[in-house]
């Protein structure tokens, strides 16, 4: 007699699957997606390019950078310099303080880059500077490149330039707060330009600037040193700045540049925009007393949910202008209670992050915060919709300078800046950087409804076999990949065998009471209660438990597992690049051809047929740029998946049971592989290779579960009556040898009493 089909298994468990598949895609492309934000923030600050023979100056949210808008989370006390007591050698308040101008040709002062761009030489990066606050116009890596044609290395960071001639440079200085005793305060910008220079080369070395600030009069008050150098194999460019007090009074003063700004953006590819804005932060000393624990994660932030929204400003002569106001990243109110400081700050993409950190002596412990500084705030150079640039800019706390001559005239500010890849292995490979748990910004996490089963020390597993099956065994990371899916499916075999089979159990189960159930629900339809209670004397006299259907519960705990392998392909850096299967496909045939680029770069989509451009841009799939055949793959996969869990049934289906059988091979058939289109090449590869290898070992449990008889009713039914006599057998043989010990401590009792009267 043919078996009767089980419908339940064959429709829950594709749909199980699928909604996890499905849950991984949506997680990627919502988080990338632009976040609602506060409609009240802070208002910008951008460096302006200004027109000859201007005096440099900040613009009024720079001159204020404490706003006075209720959402800033400046503390008091940083918001007020502490003054130092006049000084004997004071002769009178400080007056007209500028920049001064220098002569010379700006280009020939700032053409001497630090680096250098060899892939096989020492050097890491290559430094361009700028004039513009002695900032970077550029940050370029050595080894990596834009395609996988190896024509252009990658910029990591470049100066930004709008419309109206405003310009964002990174690591640039953009002003300094002045006060003397009880003298209003002065701010001074440091920004200069192509025309106007304020910075100067010293000693004729790449790399090394310096600024003065003067009063009315032209006497030097200040002097500012900036020192960026980069040693061979090395990734942190140290930043040896100091501010230096010339006059015979002494000053406070507050410090302001620019840290990082936007990273390249991966928006245009599948998963959205990755850029997130990380810290890594000291406990207080009565939590932390050690002070060596760096912690990373509950400040984080995401590029879309700080970019901010426009708001209208109204300027001094009545006109208004659309700008963005800043935005205060730290310290916020729940810092400030807990008393936590800055360790360090990181600008992160995909692949490459950029972090700003303290320099010491890892062997001498200590020195892992950035004590001088004193607020972050996110600022924007607004190159219309769509098109801004986000940056951070640095705030000192206040600096109390002594009088020229004395030990106190000298305030340092230095600090390191990390400019390479997301790679924990590299990033620990530097002593400072170890010490202050650096690679703790390298996160491999979709984030979303799915973020919180990726742990780390999973991603860390999976990612530490996968570079062995790399490193030792394939030399291939898509042979890594497939054989990666092999061991994990094989080490979750026992619990997937245990699932299908306690699901086709109960699936049985329900079919065979199916005619029973619906003469239940038909005989009580107006009156849920009875049939609620009619179901379940069913279930007991056909020995079905409620607990049956719990048996997909353990699929969940595989969840986080191909979560975090999903991550992991999504983000780590070795798969960059890297081409598949040895690179053959790009050994065969010349590079002009478009085939060319077919699994040559695992982080791609596998572009069989590559067009050179974007022929057209889609809703949720972004730039199309090439055919690609993966996605397809995955898509038959699918369909054969479905054929052979959900073939044509003899028993009528529910019209609810119809619905969800379509919705499923809607979504798993064509949504799901449509999602896939853009997404990376070994991250494609690795479901077309799971779902291949889910077919074989469906078909193989299926087998060893007819051969067993183990979805036979008859079977089923002998095996739970045998376990009630066998449990019955048991129970009546304990009682029985209870009562015989019982017996037998009466009979000795008796003989003892008896004994006992003889004597």
């Amino acid at each position: 007699m043919p078996k009767p089909v089980n419908t339940t298994l064959r429709i829950a468990v594709p749909l199980i699957a699928s909604l996890l598949g499905l849950g991984v895609v949506w997680s990627v492309w919502k988080v990338g997606q632009p976040q609602p934000t506060p409609s009240a923030v802070p208002s910008p600050a951008v460096t302006p390019d200004p027109a000859p023979g201007v005096t440099q100056a900040l613009t009024p949210a720079e001159k204020q950078p404490e706003s006075n808008d209720p959402t800033s989370t400046t503390a008091e006390p940083d918001t007020k310099p502490v003054v130092p007591p006049p000084s004997a050698a004071s002769s009178g308040p400080l007056a007209g303080l500028t920049a001064r101008q220098f002569s010379g040709d700006p280009l020939a002062t700032f053409d001497m880059p630090i680096g250098g761009l060899d892939p096989k030489g020492p050097m890491t990066a290559q430094v361009q500077f700028s004039p513009h606050g002695a900032g970077w116009s550029t940050a370029t890596f050595a080894a990596f490149f834009d395609t996988i044609e190896r024509r252009s290395h990658l910029v990591l960071q470049s100066e930004h330039v709008d419309a109206a001639s405003s310009v964002l440079t990174p690591m640039a200085a953009l002003a300094i707060e002045v006060q003397q005793a009880d003298a209003p305060v002065q701010v001074v910008g440091l920004v200069g330009s192509s025309a106007a220079p304020v910075w100067r080369r010293i000693t004729g070395r790449p790399g090394a600037f310096e600024a003065e600030v003067v009063d009315g009069s032209g006497e030097p008050v200040l002097r500012i040193t900036r020192v960026f150098s980069l040693a061979a194999t090395s990734r942190i460019v140290r930043v040896e700045q100091a501010v230096e007090n010339l006059s015979g009074r002494p000053l406070t003063v507050r410090w302001f540049q620019i840290a990082s700004v936007d990273p390249p953006s991966d928006s245009g590819t599948y998963g959205g925009d990755k850029r997130v804005v990380r810290f890594g932060y000291l406990l207080s000393p009565e939590r932390d007393p050690s002070r060596a624990a760096v912690l990373t994660g509950s400040h984080d932030k995401a590029r879309g949910s700080i970019i901010g929204e426009r708001v209208v400003e109204t300027a001094a002569d009545g006109t208004s202008f659309t700008t963005f106001r800043d935005w205060k990243l730290w310290p916020t109110p729940e810092i400030l209670d807990n008393r936590i400081e800055l360790s360090w700050i990181a600008y992160t993409n995909r692949y490459f992050g950029i972090a700003v950190h303290p320099l010491f002596d890892p062997a001498a412990g200590g020195g892992r915060s950035l004590r001088w500084l004193g607020n972050v705030d996110r600022v924007v150079l607004d190159g219309g919709p769509g098109s801004e640039t986000l940056g951070l800019r640095l705030t000192s706390v206040p600096l109390v300078l002594g009088a020229s001559g004395t030990p106190s005239a000298r305030a340092d500010l230095t600090h390191g800046v990390y400019i390479g890849p997301l790679e924990k292995k590299l990033i620990r490979s530097e002593a400072i950087l170890r010490a202050l748990h650096l690679d703790r910004m390298v996160v491999y996490n979709f984030g979303g409804p799915c973020g919180f089963c990726t742990f780390d020390w999973l991603t860390g597993l999976l990612l530490s076999v996968l570079r062995f099956l790399h490193d030792s065994i394939f030399r291939d990371w898509a042979l890594s990949i497939i054989f990666l899916v092999v061991i994990v499916r094989t080490c979750l075999h026992p619990l997937t065998r245990w699932t299908q089979i306690r699901m086709g159990v109960f699936g049985k189960q329900m079919a065979g009471i199916g005619p029973k159930q619906k003469q239940i629900q038909e005989r009580f339809k107006d009156d849920p209660a009875k049939m609620q209670q009619e179901t379940a004397k069913l279930w007991r006299e056909e020995g079905i438990s409620p607990a049956g259907f719990l048996g997909c519960l353990p699929a969940f705990a595989q969840t986080p597992v191909w979560i975090a392998l999903s991550a992991i392909l999504f983000f780590a850096v070795e798969l960059r690049h890297q081409p598949a299967f040895y690179g053959v496909f790009q050994r065969i045939q010349p590079q002009g051809w478009p085939t060319w680029w077919f699994l040559g770069d695992l982080a791609e989509p596998d572009s069989i047929i590559h067009f050179g451009r974007a022929i057209v841009t889609l809703p949720l799939l972004g730039p199309i740029t090439s055919i690609n055949l993966l996605p397809l793959l995955l898509g038959i996969v699918f369909y054969i998946q479905q054929k052979y869990l959900q073939p044509p049934t003899a028993t009528q289906l529910t019209p609810e049971q119809e619905m969800q059988a379509k919705m499923m091979k809607w979504m798993t058939v064509f949504l799901f592989p449509l999602m896939m289109y853009n997404a990376p090449a070994g991250l494609a590869l690795y479901f077309t290779v799971n779902s291949t290898l889910a077919i074989f070992e469906s078909k193989w449990i299926r087998s060893h579960m007819e051969k067993h008889g183990m979805l036979d009713l008859d079977k089923i039914k002998a095996a739970r009556e045998a376990r009630k006599r066998a449990k019955s057998t048991e129970s009546g043989g304990f009682m029985a040898r209870l009562q015989q010990i019982a017996e037998q401590q009466q009979e000795a009792k008796k003989r003892f009493g008896q004994e006992r009267k003889k004597k």
